[in-house]
């Protein structure tokens, strides 16, 4: 890849889908209606979308029996959504995945492949959405996989949107909040530079030594910062850092018109923090 790829969004994984959805309503988000997943895959979602084309997705394993399991004796090996998802929540709750935004999912599992990244076979599905007329239509996404054994609690993935002009709504991305868009992710790794391999095969982007660790660009300004414990609790104090799986995602950087405050802790945003950025 010649240029870094987008963020597309981000999956928080939480026990309670319509609890969590009530804490980032009372955050000033507007959220889209509960969505089903296929029974596969064995989660529902709702959406906190942004006018800078990304979002939080926030994600619910609500038929944890019936989803596909990870096959990884397969030629090629498949990933599942769902069964990395669930295995996240017996441990952790919060960003259980990072996704990019892809305008061929098999086109980026091949340069991954060139890369020597793991990859896997590609998964295509659709669901039905509401609009907010109350029309129902279809979306349909591909997907394309990587892995990192430095990493293996976290899940990383691109998403091509076979339908954008039904997914993304304007109406939606009007938040009382005047929240615009994602511009960073916090990342906990105790030794960050030893990860920069992986997350530049993986985004496409350059990674640049900042305080307390890495940061690799992504399109649009966003960035991706790999961070010491030390210096995460600098930025976000009292932020649980269990690290025995390996590094995990702990926050996430907002800009916004009316923050709601400097920062909310994990315990309010369903296990990932946020910082605000406050925009005019």
């Amino acid at each position: 890849m010649t240029t870094p790829r987008g963020l597309d969004h981000i999956v928080v994984a939480v026990p309670d889908l319509d609890r969590a959805a009530a804490a980032y309503e009372a955050l000033g988000f507007r959220l889209t209606p509960r969505a089903r997943h296929p029974d596969n895959m064995g989660t529902s979602n709702r959406l906190v979308q942004f006018q800078a084309r990304n979002f939080i997705e926030l994600l619910e394993v609500d038929r944890p029996k019936g989803l596909d399991d990870h096959d990884l004796a397969a030629n090629p090996p498949r990933f599942s959504f769902g069964a990395h998802n669930r295995a996240y929540l017996e441990r952790h709750q919060g960003l259980s995945m990072l996704v990019l935004a892809s305008g061929d999912a098999r086109a980026d599992i091949a340069d991954w492949q060139a890369q020597g990244l793991q990859t896997y076979a590609p998964f295509d599905f659709e669901r039905h959405a509401r609009l907010p007329d109350g029309q129902e239509v279809t979306v349909a996404f591909s997907l394309g996989f990587a892995s990192d054994p430095a990493m293996p609690a976290l899940g990383w993935f691109v998403c091509q949107n076979r339908f954008p002009q039904h997914f993304w709504k304007p109406d939606f991305q009007q938040h009382a909040n005047g929240a615009a868009g994602m511009v960073a992710l916090y990342l906990a790794a105790s030794e960050p530079a030893r990860h920069a391999g992986f997350l530049t095969g993986y985004t496409g982007g350059a990674a640049r030594a900042v305080p307390g660790g890495i940061a690799v660009g992504l399109a649009n300004g966003a960035e991706l910062l790999v961070l010491t414990p030390e210096r995460i609790q600098e930025i976000a104090p009292g932020t649980p850092l269990d690290l025995a799986d390996g590094p995990l995602f702990v926050g996430m950087a907002i800009a916004a018109r009316k923050p709601p405050a400097a920062l909310t802790p994990a315990a309010e945003a369903g296990g990932v923090f946020i910082e605000w950025r406050t925009v005019g």
